[in-house]
């Protein structure tokens, strides 16, 4: 009621008093001709003279309005848009097809019509989202503008009020900010005790001048601070944009460096890791010291730059130095040792789809826990493949291992306090068996040989993480080495010396001085060469299978071959792996590639003979491993999708 009484109110204000004098005249007339009658003619002459004469008055005042609004909307249209060529803000109406309705003075001068289109035609695609939006755009000569965009609504049409706001000197102001950034780096000398063994004192100082020298030399090219810490140790202070710089010719340090081994005749390589993102000095210190464990556990060579949550690595061409050092073997011994005494129960979990180094590695660990009467279960899939349960049942066979292997809801309800975990080749928490066991232990040790990736378990009391090492199973066998009083059965050493083999591929690959040490070691305690060989038999269907893989493979630039498997058989990971071996055999492959699909995860087995790094590869698709051998797993992918990933990493690989 309210609503409808303001109303009325409203019309009868937009008349003139005079048109209400002329109604109140017609209401007294027809009141007086019924009081006072006349003749009827004359009363209806009388009321309609004056219902004209109102009338009349009503079209001219309503003229006359509609005639001062045109003239006022006029002057108030000059005045605005005599106002907005005064603003010093470039300013155009453009319609929703990016055509220019109309520009300001400002925009005239500045704003070629092409650019005003795009900008307007960018914030069109956005307006869906936010009917008032904002983009930043470059003219082209360097000039920056945030074009920002108001929504026009007309009774027959749309436009857009697009507002350029000069962000040039903001920009520029930035982006120095940005590249002066103090980066903090540390660089590490790749094997300096080992690689000056055997010389004199005047060699070693030749060596040492000439490596400091290119060092400082690259550092002062490149505008930085550098400072020794050790005598295989720097750290280096620099600005963002030689950082940058640095990326786009992928470190050559790494080659400046290698080329004064070709001058020394040895083995020099340097590590590098590097970071600036973050906040503060101490957290950038500390992302640098991190970056450059990974390099070092990558197994060196290398560059690493952290940026925000991610890892960008640079160089890793080389297959790893082994240490012919044993210090560490022992010390790690020494550490397990005391850690398993100190627990009340040890667990041992390896990767998800174990394979025969993985349980290699854990049934030495059960040996350690037994010989020190500690109770001990190894966490495994519900299911494994042919080879990894033949390996099991082999060690079943010795008293005290037919309750040592458990599925993980055989021992999730367990007490954990005071327990031990030991995660076995691998160092990723996503690719253990369950990743939820490793959040119940306050004490994990890791112990892998894989190149360290982006993700690690970084919460261990003990990481025995050796690169250059060929397997799991031969850290483990050098910590069997350093355990005192230990006595090895034939099936336990012979389970161990499978791992061997098994990653070494008949000790053809990654194999150095100290795996042959503790092959010769394990065979102390009577193993059986054909007994192991049994391990490995396949049967017809599974031969069958591994020969149509290679059948099928096709080869990229003739020295790629890439295979994919539709076949849902239930060793599939192993004849993959087994047939990207065989893809090797190949004359002028340089490394293979297979595929194939178990559950819902497509898993790709990568096998090089050193020339090409497959870890590299498959690292881009959220894989890793070693230089020779590497693997990736991809959750919810067709295997044509994976196929097409790995393809694109390929070319990008080969294009470096």
């Amino acid at each position: 009621m309210g609503k409808n009484k303001g109303k009325g109110v409203n019309f009868f204000k937009s008349f003139s008093s005079r048109i209400v004098i002329i109604a109140l005249l017609i209401i007294c007339a027809a009141f007086v001709s019924i009081i006072v009658p006349l003749s009827l003619y004359v009363d209806i002459i009388l009321i309609l003279l004056l219902c004209i004469i109102a009338i009349f008055m009503c079209v001219k005042e309503l003229r006359d309005k509609k005639y001062k609004l045109n003239e006022l909307s006029k002057n108030v249209d000059s005045i605005f848009k005599d106002s907005l060529d005064l603003i010093e803000i470039p300013m155009a109406i453009v319609g929703m097809q990016g055509n220019i309705i109309w520009k300001n003075n400002t925009a005239e001068h500045l704003l070629p019509d092409e650019y005003i289109e795009k900008a307007a035609l960018k914030l069109e695609s956005l307006k869906k989202k936010s009917p008032n939006s904002s983009i930043l755009e470059e003219l082209g000569n360097g000039d920056i503008y945030n074009a920002i965009c108001n929504q026009i609504k007309f009774e027959d049409f749309d436009c857009m009020l697009v507002s350029f706001i000069d962000k040039t000197y903001e920009s520029s102001l930035k982006q120095s900010l940005e590249d002066t950034r103090v980066a903090i780096g540390f660089l590490f000398v790749d094997n300096y005790d080992e690689t000056m063994q055997g010389l004199d004192e005047i060699q070693k100082a030749e060596v040492s001048s000439v490596l400091t020298k290119e060092i400082r030399s690259w550092a002062r090219e490149n505008k930085g601070v550098l400072a020794r810490l050790d005598k295989d140790k720097y750290a280096i202070f620099i600005e963002k944009k030689y950082v940058d710089k640095m990326e786009e010719t992928s470190f050559d340090i790494l080659e400046r460096v290698r080329n004064v081994t070709k001058i020394t005749k040895l083995p020099i390589t340097v590590s590098l890791g590097v970071s600036y993102n973050e906040d503060t000095l101490e957290d950038r210190y500390n992302a640098g010291s991190s970056a450059l464990d990974i390099a070092l556990g990558r197994g060196g060579d290398q560059a690493v730059v952290k940026k925000d949550k991610k890892y960008d690595f640079f160089g890793g061409s080389n297959l790893g130095l082994e240490k012919t050092s044993k210090v560490k073997a022992r010390t790690m011994a020494q550490a397990i040792r005391e850690l398993i005494e100190k627990s009340e129960k040890v667990y041992v979990v390896g990767h998800r789809n174990s394979d025969i180094d993985c349980v290699g590695a854990a049934i030495g660990i059960c040996k350690i826990a037994k010989y020190l009467d500690k109770p001990v279960n190894v966490v495994i899939d519900a299911k494994c493949n042919a080879s990894t349960q033949a390996v099991i049942d082999k060690i079943k066979n010795d008293e005290g291992y037919d309750d040592v292997f458990k599925t993980y809801p055989d021992v999730k309800n367990d007490d954990f306090t005071n327990a031990l975990l030991v995660v076995v080749d691998t160092h990723k928490k996503s690719y253990l068996v369950e990743p939820e066991l490793l959040d119940k232990f306050e004490k994990v040790v890791v112990i892998d040989h894989h190149r360290r990736g982006p993700e690690f378990i970084d919460n261990a009391v003990l990481t025995y993480h050796e690169i250059y090492a060929s397997s799991a199973s031969e850290l483990v066998a050098e910590v069997l080495m350093y355990t005192d009083g230990i006595d090895i059965s034939s099936n336990e050493a012979e389970c161990i010396y499978a791992g061997l083999v098994v990653d070494t591929k008949n000790f053809m690959f990654k194999t150095g001085v100290r795996t042959f040490e503790v092959a010769a070691y394990l065979k102390k305690f009577g193993i059986d060469v054909a007994e192991v060989k049994l391990l490995f038999q396949n049967n017809f269907d599974t031969y069958v299978a591994k020969v149509d893989i290679v059948k099928n493979a096709e080869f990229i630039h003739d020295k790629i071959a890439i295979s994919v498997s539709h076949t849902t058989h239930k060793d599939m990971p192993i004849i993959a792996a087994q047939a990207a071996d065989e893809l090797l055999s190949i004359s002028g492959i340089q490394a293979s590639f297979v595929l194939c699909k178990v559950d819902d995860v497509v898993m790709i087995s990568g096998r090089s003979m050193g020339d090409i790094n497959v870890q590299t590869i498959l690292e881009k698709i959220g894989g890793g491993g070693h230089l020779t051998f590497a693997g990736a797993q991809i959750a919810g992918v067709t295997l044509d999708e994976a196929k097409s990933r790995l393809l694109d990493s390929i070319e990008n690989y080969l294009a470096q």
